[in-house]
């Protein structure tokens, strides 16, 4: 009898080291896998250009910017370990392996230990979770601090007395509002769920004036940076989601929905799997949704400050509420929904999903539907290695710089294309990014600007991205065709053409 319990102890002891290590091997092996396969875009070339800038520059720059300075600084450190592809990416990465770990803790905070261990297996697959942890942009790190933010937070109002959750979560929730200005949501809820309990619940007064201070520390923190803060609330956003994204429609709501069902190789799945990973991941949530009869829990590790119903309710505010005002706000001032800014409110999609898995009465049952949901998992991230979705930037640019003469210049429309482009060309052609867009809003400005642009250059490498706002009417492709003879012309994938245009003729004089 005695050797029995041994043996029950002995596994129990061992059974939470070695589930971690299989979240943290997981969610490793699906970020790192082909993370440097596709060239770097233009949002994380803009990435390394500010790395490569000194701190203080870079928070100067930021400033005029949409997003805050923290990612970039760390990007700027991390880049001593190398710049290629993968090693700029892997920043990314690493916070989407931290991400599994804390919705894990954040799962058995809030309902119990096999919720946590599930909702971190769902994340460590998550296809949209994996895109971004394979981006050097700040979305993976955003969404790690919120997670962070909202666990520490229910873990202090839990254990008021332990002055470090107090620490941590400060630290983490101003980590995460110099990192994106979507982090406010996260604070918004904690202090919404807070004064909820605060209504319903006997706080002490200690842990009330704990509260307030932390939340006073945060804006402490923050205030150096809050007049930047208040510049995008204002204007809604960057101006790329206006013009290039406008309004979001209902649908868009649904398309958030399936990316965080399937990630973005929808079109990639076989059809059957993929209705079937629909009703799969809406079932599982519509259960995760119940409220059980019972309300305690056996084997609970921490004391109960809310019920389960109360947390059901607080996992689906964190949902609902983020994406309903950034989409409602999208209708009444500037847009400002684009689903790269919703990844942080993924993680209560996934905590209720394993929920719902978790209630499922059966053992054999909750392991057969938890095979089905990562098998999905595994589909959509195969499916995300196989489409292009990043303009093959490697390959022309060492192209044009292979095929370039001397004096020859690349022009960009939009611009903004140069980035990418010179981070594969090294300096190897000259590149003229600088003709104002849109276009047609500027006009004959915008032409004098190419006139420049191709003045003494016998040839023009004209990169232009067609199905964009900047130039929808080709104005400036007439001019160049006005002006000189087109050589030849290529489609380049996800951008539109490269045309390559003889200005010896006219002598650089248009």
């Amino acid at each position: 009898m005695n050797s029995d319990r041994l043996t029950l102890a002995s596994r129990n002891r061992w059974a939470a080291p070695l589930t971690t290590l299989v979240l943290v091997a997981l969610a490793t092996a699906a970020r790192w896998f082909g993370i440097g396969a596709e060239s770097l875009w233009l949002d994380e070339a803009t990435s390394l250009i500010l790395a490569r800038m000194s701190v203080s520059e870079l928070v100067r720059w930021t400033a005029l910017d949409i997003h805050p300075p923290l990612y970039y600084t760390l990007l700027h450190f991390w880049r001593y370990l190398g710049e290629s592809e993968a090693a700029i990416r892997s920043l990314s990465a690493l916070a989407g392996v931290l991400n599994v770990l804390v919705i894990a803790a954040l799962g058995r905070t809030l309902f119990e230990r096999r919720t946590g261990w599930i909702a971190g297996l769902l994340l460590a697959l998550a296809p949209l979770h994996v895109w971004y942890s394979q981006e050097a942009r700040m979305y993976a790190w955003i969404a790690l601090l919120v997670t962070t933010s909202l666990w520490l937070a229910i873990e202090a109002w839990l254990e008021p007395t332990r002055w470090v959750l107090w620490v941590g979560y400060v630290l983490a929730t101003t980590a995460a509002l110099y990192t994106h200005y979507y982090a406010v949501f996260g604070i918004l809820l904690a202090n919404l769920f807070f004064l909820y309990l605060l209504i319903r619940r006997r706080l002490t007064k200690r842990l009330f004036w704990s509260w307030a201070a932390a939340q006073g520390a945060v804006f402490a923190l923050f205030l150096p940076w809050l007049p930047t803060f208040l510049l995008p609330i204002t204007v809604g956003g960057g101006g790329w989601v206006a013009l290039g994204m406008g309004k979001p429609s209902v649908a868009v709501l649904a398309q958030t929905a399936v990316l965080y069902m399937v990630g973005m190789g929808r079109a990639l799945y076989p059809a059957l799997i993929r209705r079937a990973a629909y009703a799969l991941f809406v079932g599982l949530f519509l259960v995760g949704l119940w409220p059980r009869k019972s309300v305690a829990q056996p084997g609970e590790e921490s004391p109960r400050l809310f019920s389960e119903r109360e947390t059901v309710g607080f996992c689906l505010a964190y949902l609902v509420a983020p994406l309903g005002i950034a989409w409602v706000s999208s209708q009444l001032f500037k847009p400002m929904y684009s689903a790269r800014y919703m990844l942080p409110f993924l993680m209560p999609f996934v905590l209720l999903t394993a929920r719902g898995v978790g209630r499922i009465p059966w053992r054999v049952g909750r392991i057969a539907t938890l095979a089905a949901l990562v098998g999905t998992l595994v589909v959509g991230i195969v499916a995300q290695t196989k489409m292009m979705d990043k303009p093959d930037w490697r390959s022309w640019a060492q192209q044009i710089a292979a095929r370039a003469e001397p004096g020859d210049v690349v022009v960009f429309v939009p611009g903004w294309h140069a980035k990418p482009f010179d981070y594969y060309a090294r300096g190897a052609v000259e590149l003229y990014g600088d003709v104002p867009v849109p276009v047609d809003q500027f006009g004959q400005q915008a032409l004098d600007a190419v006139a420049m642009a191709i003045r003494n250059h016998p040839r023009v490498w004209f990169i232009w991205e067609t199905d964009h706002y900047t130039d929808r009417d080709g104005q400036v492709y007439r001019y160049l065709a006005e002006h000189c003879r087109q050589i030849e012309e290529h489609d380049l994938p996800l951008v539109g053409r490269v045309i390559l245009f003889d200005n010896s003729a006219s002598k650089g004089q248009p």
